[in-house]
């Protein structure tokens, strides 16, 4: 039986009313922190409850009658190396003959990691609460923007279901990795996909865990840049090709710099058709994120030149920044996905 109470991280406790003594299983030690050589008596033990928890925990005790003898309380304990355990403790009370309360015997289980993981639990789903609430959002302002530029109702409709497939994709990409941060290489990667492949792209820089509001925003811009691209640019003939490059140099005032290149297209001049898309690429990453874009519309391709300040690229609490080496990787897009 002490072997299963320990597996479980399960302590019984009898507390006698009339002594103020308790005794506990051998596992107690272990699991509330103190010395195993001595008796916690159940003064001590209330002590160590969380303050704010102390006086709801002894509510549930007090409140025990012949009717109503059990309890179950879930609270914060302190054990003598100051961490900081979740309890949750059933008990049951005994009384004598004229209805004094004898004694109290119980479990007290260490539901730590129950509770942490549901925290977190709660956390992520707050997070995705926010990060969709902010997609619809976005998607009304996008919706409501494209009508000024739409030739056709048609045209409108096309353009708008590539705009939200985009989004979706970057949403699908939030919700898998809320945790850690959506690396910006596998952003740049599923935004290019239904456009470019092995042949055509090269991509490359430091692996860099992207914020929710930054992968949002980069993804609505990588798209306007990639549609064009194949539209208009370096990705709409065989011998095109693009380039795309990120770097991030440590120091207090850092950006994060990314380079778009299109070589060997056709010569591209900015048309009216491209006025909504422009706008977006040139004003979404300064108003939201605080950076400059350097959008140019060169005769041998496009070029964009992105700054953006790394902390509002990267949190501290989600992301994660690995620099490989002192030479971006260069790595390239696999088989691209059917439009």
């Amino acid at each position: 039986m002490q072997e299963a109470l320990t597996a479980g991280a399960v302590t019984t406790f009898v507390w006698d009313a009339d002594t103020g003594k308790s005794e506990r299983s051998a596992n107690a030690a272990q699991i509330l922190g103190f010395d195993p050589r001595q008796s916690l008596t159940a003064s001590q033990f209330l002590s160590r409850i969380h303050p704010d928890d102390r006086q709801r925990f002894n509510a549930f005790v007090r409140g025990v009658t012949p009717e109503r003898p059990t309890y179950v309380a879930t609270f914060r304990f302190k054990q003598l190396d100051g961490q900081l355990v979740w309890l949750e403790e059933t008990g049951r009370a005994e009384f004598g003959d004229i209805g004094g309360l004898v004694r109290l015997k119980g479990l007290t289980l260490d539901v730590t990691a129950r509770k942490r993981s549901a925290d977190q639990q709660s956390q992520l789903i707050a997070a995705l609460d926010h990060h969709v609430k902010n997609l619809l959002a976005r998607i009304a302002v996008v919706a409501k923007g494209m009508r000024q530029n739409s030739d056709s109702l048609d045209a409108y409709i096309q353009a708008l279901e590539r705009r939200l497939e985009s989004m979706a994709d970057a949403h699908a990409m939030l919700s898998q990795n809320l945790q850690d941060g959506v690396e910006l290489a596998e952003l740049v990667r599923r935004q290019l996909a239904p456009y470019a492949a092995d042949a055509n792209t090269t991509i490359g820089g430091p692996n860099i865990a992207l914020t929710v509001a930054a992968t949002q925003v980069l993804a609505m811009v990588l798209h306007e840049l990639v549609t064009n691209a194949a539209n208009y640019g370096g990705l709409s003939t065989p011998h095109g090709r693009l380039e795309v490059s990120w770097n991030h140099e440590p120091g207090e005032a850092a950006n994060l710099s990314i380079e778009w290149r299109e070589i060997g297209g056709p010569a591209v001049i900015a048309s009216p058709r491209c006025k909504y898309g422009a706008n977006i690429i040139r004003n979404l990453i300064p108003d939201e994120l605080g950076g400059s874009v350097d959008l140019m519309f060169e005769s041998s391709g496009v070029r964009c030149r992105i700054e953006i300040p790394f902390e509002a690229v990267r949190d501290e609490s989600r992301a994660k920044l690995h620099v490989a080496s002192s030479k971006p990787p260069d790595v390239r897009l696999r088989a691209a996905v059917p439009r």
